[in-house]
């Protein structure tokens, strides 16, 4: 009995104490909720990240399909047709010239733009040209006449020193160099933009103004 007694006891001890202490089991904090912004964030960011992969999934498959090739510029024919030079002062009078320069697109399902043509003469920029953007069709090219005149660009010793030389051999160099912008282009899918390079060193004879034979190797456009 006295066992029994001193059990009860504990009991409405406990259960006393409880109540001092005010405890009611576990509580559910509200704010341990996660908001609906939250859920928003992680399904907008989830949303993002598969419209990239499919995009991305989808650029590679028309880049394998249609297997677009690096189009290229090729220098085909060049004329001097006026070299005017005051040998006491270093100074070009008059230079006149013209070239053909072919813009080939080798692709057979993908088009080709060029644009932004520079060119630049023997160390020394003697003449700046560019053209307006084209296209070249897919398996296709296109042939652009360019023709210039410089007027009394000083050249620096070195130059004048070179020129001396080239016109006593009676073969004159002048070297071919810019570079264009060119994009791939097919539909709304594929669109890739780059630049090409284009280096071409090129002889005339003094007396004649035509052009010696044409590296047509060296004479392409390379791209990176």
């Amino acid at each position: 009995m006295e066992a029994d007694h001193h059990h009860h006891h504990h009991e409405r001890s406990a259960e006393a104490g409880h109540r001092r202490h005010g405890w009611n089991g576990p509580r559910y904090d509200d704010r341990q909720r996660s908001s609906p912004w939250v859920w928003m964030a992680v399904i907008l960011c989830t949303l993002l990240l598969v419209g990239v992969i499919v995009v991305g999934a989808t650029m590679m498959a028309v880049y394998l399909i249609y297997k677009p090739q690096m189009p290229y510029m090729e220098v085909t024919n060049a004329q001097l047709l006026r070299l005017d030079y005051s040998p006491t002062d270093g100074v070009i009078r008059d230079i006149q010239f013209k070239f053909d320069l072919l813009a080939k697109n080798t692709n057979s399902k993908v088009d080709t733009s060029f644009s932004s043509f520079n060119v630049n003469f023997n160390g020394t920029t003697l003449l700046q040209l560019s053209a307006e953007t084209f296209t070249v069709a897919r398996e296709s090219s296109v042939t652009l006449p360019y023709s210039g005149e410089s007027r009394g660009r000083r050249l620096p010793p070195a130059g004048m020193q070179a020129m001396e030389e080239a016109i006593r051999s009676e073969l004159v160099p002048i070297t071919l160099s810019g570079e264009a912008r060119t994009r791939w282009k097919k539909d709304v899918f594929l669109k890739v933009g780059f630049w090409t390079h284009l280096n071409c060193p090129l002889e005339f004879y003094y007396r004649t103004g035509n052009v010696a034979p044409i590296d047509h190797d060296t004479c392409r456009s390379r791209s990176p």
